[in-house]
């Protein structure tokens, strides 16, 4: 009788030991190859690894910043990139490329089962990618951005997204910060007018959805923003993300989790310290950043020729943003509307009025919460000079001062 017990406990034991195995198993993060890569939505993924980033004490924790922009990639299907850059856009370095993530299977338990691994296998590449060295110094976050819409373009007509976790604290290209003390609305004018000219400028970006996280917290050590600034970084990503014509710019200044660096980055692997951005001490808007979305879109994809009735290609657009929206913990949703500075003041002032209370009676009745909408006429240009050297219209320029920007609010972290 003893020996039998023996034998049963000995056969448990073997039993819980083999199913404890199992669960610590991890799953198989092999690429699929038999899913398609083209032609389906794309998410591109960078994250920031220069020594602004980093310390020897707290540093932002960018792998669990971007968990969320990658849960909501695996439930498009999309297909992700995960990569790192620091202060040439010639170094950046992926992680994994072009991992589908959709799944193929009819039965809702395995796609969760699906949805679930995909989640679980970016999660740690990216895990992977917060320890990648950086291989040279400062921060061309201009230039990240531009490698990283670039890299979306197998998506071909489908969605395309870029995310990217950074301080937004730029020291090289036409955004480098670090040239003088910054905190002025001037300053993002003349960035706004001069980098579109610049070889450099990431055109890539038009049409892409951009998201970025952490701006505004660099890591410990690094001088700290005031409220001010943070507003003051927020409007300078925010007005260059719609001056290249962005399908949507969400830049976002909440606090992100800190890790020690031990947690984060393999020891030596700090690079030499990014030149400090230093800001006009109480410079800035005074009101503070807020968690906010701007959809920008183009006047002639919702209305005809000076006409403020939208029409079916309007209505079509309008219903995919509201597709977007409609999820999201909104608290303000405010439509914007701004025409180039063709025609009077007046004309122009009244025109934009009723484009974006059109706009706003067609979300509304798609179930939006519309907050407000007004004109801002010809003021708000994303490009200041309309005419070419030569006295004529510089068309793309008026094309991309003539739209409507849908702006939602959202609860803060």
């Amino acid at each position: 009788m003893k020996a039998a017990r023996l034998a049963l406990a000995v056969a448990l034991v073997t039993m819980l030991g083999a199913t404890t195995a199992c669960e610590e198993e991890e799953p198989d993060c092999t690429r699929p190859a038999d899913l398609p890569v083209t032609g389906v939505g794309n998410t591109t993924v960078l994250l920031d690894v220069t020594a602004s980033t980093r310390s020897a004490g707290p540093a932002p924790d960018y792998a669990g910043a971007i968990a969320d922009a990658l849960g909501r990639a695996v439930d498009r299907g999309d297909v992700v990139s995960i990569g790192t850059f620091d202060g040439s856009a010639a170094t950046v370095a992926w992680t994994v490329e072009n991992y589908p993530t959709a799944s193929t299977s009819k039965r809702d338990s395995n796609r969760k089962r699906d949805r679930e691994m995909a989640r679980g296998c970016l999660g740690r590449t990216a895990g992977q990618a917060a320890t990648t060295p950086a291989r040279t110094n400062g921060t061309d976050v201009l230039g990240a951005l531009g490698v990283a819409a670039t890299h979306t373009r197998l998506a071909g007509d489908q969605r395309r997204t870029v995310v990217v976790a950074t301080d937004g604290l730029s020291t090289a290209g036409c955004a480098d910060l670090s040239r003088g003390t910054v905190g002025k609305p001037q300053l993002i004018d003349a960035a706004a007018s001069d980098c579109p000219k610049r070889p450099d400028w990431p055109t890539s970006l038009a049409g892409v959805h951009l998201t970025m996280v952490g701006v505004g917290h660099p890591a410990d050590g690094q001088p700290v923003l005031e409220t001010g600034h943070l507003a003051w970084l927020q409007q300078y990503w925010e007005r260059l993300c719609l001056v290249v014509g962005a399908a949507s710019c969400e830049v976002s200044t909440a606090p992100v989790a800190v890790v020690r660096r031990g947690d984060t980055v393999t020891a030596g692997t700090v690079p030499l310290p990014d030149p400090v951005v230093r800001f006009t001490p109480g410079a800035g808007p005074p009101t503070p950043p807020v968690e906010r979305k701007t959809y920008n879109v183009d006047s002639a994809a919702l209305f005809p020729t000076d006409s403020d009735e939208v029409g079916q290609a309007g209505k079509k657009r309008l219903a995919e943003i509201t597709e977007q929206i409609k999820d999201t913990s909104v608290t303000a949703l405010e439509v914007i509307g701004y025409t180039d500075s063709r025609s009077s003041p007046g004309h122009n002032q009244a025109l934009s009025e009723r484009r974006a209370a059109a706009v706003g009676r067609e979300l509304t009745a798609l179930g939006l919460p519309v907050s407000k909408t007004r004109g801002a006429g010809e003021t708000g240009r994303l490009c200041p000079q309309e005419k070419l050297p030569d006295g004529s219209w510089d068309e793309a320029c008026l094309q991309r001062n003539r739209r409507v920007e849908i702006v939602i609010t959202t609860e803060s972290g």
